[in-house]
């Protein structure tokens, strides 16, 4: 046989191979849909699923190639090639939009990376677009002591605790905190405070959960979002590295007690390449006493995180 004709041979046998390879990618694109049904659980089988579903920003493409692949040999094929847009439909609620107003708030959630030393990139983002809150992960002594010297007058209102590990947090903000404290569960620590938007006020928690590596991790993270949904009837501000994703049973279940994503489906992590290969895991969350505008990702802060702005106003302004 020559050359060629092996070519042809092996390329007639590719829709015969995505065939097969639909069953396992469709079972990923639906595994949100089965996070939904699951209980509050620490058990290996629940993490284990949601270790699975974060990816569906790559189960959707492919699932749209293996289509075309299929339909290469049968047209009918592509019938099926919609079910792509089930990532759009699975995610955890969002708060609903609002662009007519002003925003009230704008958020903006960083992880900085522990082993960066320069915090230039972000002074000079947070300078072109200012915000009136920014949270930092991975904030470490070397890292908050240069942002407090380049930062000079701005922001200066703040509430920092930087650590060794890739678990210091801080709070950097354009208005007064208020009832500052933190906590820690284990290596992760949060800091919560209050600030005032307009005539009220809203808490601000700011998050870095360990990531879910273990099924004892992936329980504190849930549980910490948990949480923080079920103290939403008063208003509520969640940002950070959540390590989560929209499909996640961490946001999933935080929507359930009202507390909303603001941050879309771009990818945060791995920043690299405009994160053209990663998950959005960093997120605004807040409760339905807010509603959302703009929200968009920042640029390269010399982290391997992008960071993400979004912009809030209170639901009730225009009544």
């Amino acid at each position: 046989m020559t050359t060629g004709a092996k070519r042809h041979t092996r390329f007639r046998r590719l829709p015969g191979l995505a065939r097969w390879l639909l069953l396992p990618c469709g079972a990923g694109l639906a595994l949100p849909l089965l996070n939904r049904l699951l209980p509050p659980s620490a058990n290996t089988f629940a993490w284990l699923i949601d270790l699975a579903a974060h990816w569906q920003l790559l189960y959707a493409p492919l699932w749209l190639a293996l289509c075309l692949l299929c339909a290469l040999r049968s047209g009918r094929w592509l019938l099926l090639a919609p079910f792509a847009l089930l990532p759009l439909w699975s995610a955890s609620a969002r708060l609903p939009d609002d662009d007519g107003i002003a925003p009230e708030l704008i958020v903006v959630a960083a992880n900085v990376h522990a082993g960066n030393r320069d915090p230039g990139p972000l002074v000079a983002w947070l300078r072109a677009q200012p915000a009136d809150v920014v949270v930092i992960s991975e904030l470490t002594p070397e890292y908050a002591e240069a942002l407090v010297r380049q930062l000079g007058d701005d922001y200066p209102h703040r509430a920092l605790s930087p650590r060794s590990s890739p678990f210091g947090i801080g709070i950097l903000s354009q208005r007064v905190l208020y009832r500052t404290r933190a906590f820690s569960d284990g290596e992760a620590r949060t800091i919560v405070a209050t600030v005032r938007a307009g005539q009220r006020t809203t808490r601000i928690l700011a998050a870095h959960p360990m990531p879910p590596l273990a099924p004892e991790w992936h329980g504190k993270r849930d549980r910490l979002l948990r949480i923080a949904g079920e103290t939403a009837d008063t208003p509520l501000i969640v940002a950070g590295d959540l390590n989560a994703t929209p499909w996640s049973t961490a946001l999933i279940g935080a929507g359930r007690h009202g507390l909303l994503r603001t941050t879309g489906f771009a990818p945060t992590w791995p920043g690299s390449g405009r994160g053209a290969i990663g998950i959005p895991i960093d997120h605004v969350l807040a409760s339905g006493h807010w509603r959302r505008g703009m929200s968009s990702r920042g640029p390269d802060i010399g982290s391997d995180h992008l960071p993400v702005r979004v912009a809030l106003h209170w639901a009730d302004d225009r009544q």
